[in-house]
């Protein structure tokens, strides 16, 4: 027998994305069936209210070989008893079906009376349905085959079925609080079918990493399973009865899979004024590439003076990359490949709280399918005993005499204050760029340890009597002489901080 080889310019390309947030679709092979409608820019399965069924229905293939992942958020709302629930089904891309049975069904099995008799048929050619029960018919014998009773506040699976024939249970997992979810908190759903094995992730605002459901079920090698489809058709069903619930649907993306998972790290505590780094690892662990990753984060005000680094490993190619407003920085990510980006900043020198930099990689063609696909890291600062604040004193002039210094000239003063108690000896430092040194024309009280001409300058108290009394900040004029205006920039002191000091 000859197969059939899928006409791939009939098939819809992946990402498939639909927000239902404008009251229309972008794409015209949805078929609204049922109570089913858009409504308060969402796809409305059905309304709170009873004996309701609505199905959407995506009547158009999309390929299912490089594997599929299905995202959306979802709402569902209603009494303190919610019902009945909703599902997620995909069917073979060959064929096209109407809407599954009622009630515990959830729109995708057949549903059975109390006799025993198929009253409502199943969909036509079912591969999987995903079954997200708050009140727990979809696991009875009325909804399906070999289920293993009322089970409510379950995600179940049910398998391949047409019509009257199949959608036997799989397995399914009771869920804390079922499936009770609004926007406010963003309820959010993730299936993923790689190499025939299915992943059900549920998570929300306060878990954006999610919790894993159903954890790579073979669902291509389960009893009563058909051969997985070349193409899926794809479908949303809820079904109410004497207890009620509205069910929602928004913000559907279905995508080729890619499991990105992405750590950050970094110090526990610091000081104020002192120069920290976050160290963010990502890597593409398949099965697809990801040529459009985008590394995204949050950056405390904080943090100035931003240096954002990356290295790519085993093909990944960093490409250019911001701090300013928020981290984001987009990253070629074959699979296999690996990036290390590193965050550089210096802590505002009077800050004494807690830091927490976060980030997260996405990537606008690919669904991530990590466990773990953001990550914080968190900072406890607290003042050192002398901390240092920097202002330009004067704008920056020539200076052509004598020649041996010639360059350009930027006045620096530097506040020292004592946080908690006297502080007698004291140390200044911070980083200049190259043959930069203390301006040789001007006199200083201070001791001057390095002057620059190693890429440092360090400073010190010459003795007992410039003291720091707490209260009483102590002003010290600094001049540097940069090698042109160019070196000197904005004039912004580089990792400058202060430290209290021991002496014999």
């Amino acid at each position: 027998m000859t197969k059939r080889v899928p006409d791939n310019s009939q098939q819809v390309q992946f990402p498939i994305v639909e927000s239902f947030a404008q009251g229309t679709v972008t794409n015209p092979h949805w078929r609204l069936l049922g109570s089913a409608r858009l409504n308060g820019g969402s796809l409305e399965l059905t309304p709170n209210e009873g004996s309701q069924a609505g199905t959407a229905f995506l009547d158009e293939p999309f390929s299912s070989r490089l594997g599929v992942t299905i995202d959306f958020d979802y709402s569902c709302e209603g009494d303190a008893r919610l019902g009945d629930g909703f599902s997620v089904y995909l069917i073979d891309g060959e064929q096209t079906t109407e809407p599954g049975g009622i009630g515990g069904a959830l729109g995708y099995s057949f549903t059975r009376d109390g006799a025993g008799d198929i009253v409502a048929s199943g969909v036509t050619g079912g591969y999987v349905g995903i079954g997200f029960d708050n009140h727990g018919n979809f696991a009875t014998q009325y909804s399906g085959t070999n289920g293993p009773g009322h089970r409510p506040n379950t995600v179940g699976v049910r398998g391949s079925g047409s019509l009257h024939q199949g959608f036997r249970w799989l397995t399914g997992v009771e869920v804390d609080g079922g499936f009770r979810g609004s926007w406010d908190n963003g309820s959010h759903i993730q299936v993923s079918i790689i190499d025939g094995r299915l992943t059900v992730r549920h998570a929300d605002t306060a878990n954006p990493n999610g919790t894993l459901l159903i954890d790579d079920f073979d669902l291509a090698g389960a009893a009563g399973q058909t051969s997985m489809p070349e193409t899926f058709k794809l479908g949303f069903a809820a079904g109410t009865g004497s207890v009620t619930a509205s069910h929602r649907i928004r913000n559907l993306t279905v995508a080729l899979p890619v499991t990105m998972p992405l750590e950050m790290s970094g110090p526990q505590t610091a000081k104020a004024g002192d120069r920290i780094s976050y160290g963010i690892s990502v890597q593409n662990l398949g099965p697809n590439d990801a040529p459009d990753a985008v590394v995204e984060g949050t950056v405390p005000a904080e943090l100035t003076d931003l240096e954002l680094t990356c290295q790519g490993e085993n093909g990944a190619v960093c490409g250019t990359g911001s701090a300013l407003d928020g981290l984001h920085l987009p990253i070629d990510l074959p699979r296999g490949s690996k990036a290390l980006i590193n965050l550089t900043g210096t802590i505002d020198p009077q800050f004494e709280n807690r830091l927490t930099c976060t980030s997260l990689i996405k990537s606008p063609t690919r669904a991530n399918t990590a466990a773990q696909h953001a990550d914080s890291a968190t900072t406890d600062v607290e003042l050192p005993p002398v901390s240092v604040t920097p202002v330009i004193n004067l704008p920056g002039w020539p200076q052509t005499w004598p020649p041996e210094a010639e360059g350009w000239v930027i006045s620096y003063e530097l506040t020292l204050a004592a946080n908690e108690q006297r502080v007698v000896w004291w140390e200044i430092s911070f980083d200049v760029p190259e043959h930069t040194r203390i301006n040789p024309q001007q006199s200083q009280w201070y001791d001057v340890v390095k002057d620059g001409t190693d890429g440092s300058v360090v400073i010190t108290t010459p003795d007992e009597t410039h003291t720091i009394e707490p209260g009483a900040p102590l002003t010290v004029a600094v001049q540097l002489l940069y090698p042109s205006q160019h070196d000197a920039g904005d004039g912004t002191l580089r990792n400058l901080h202060s430290t209290e000091v021991t002496r014999p």
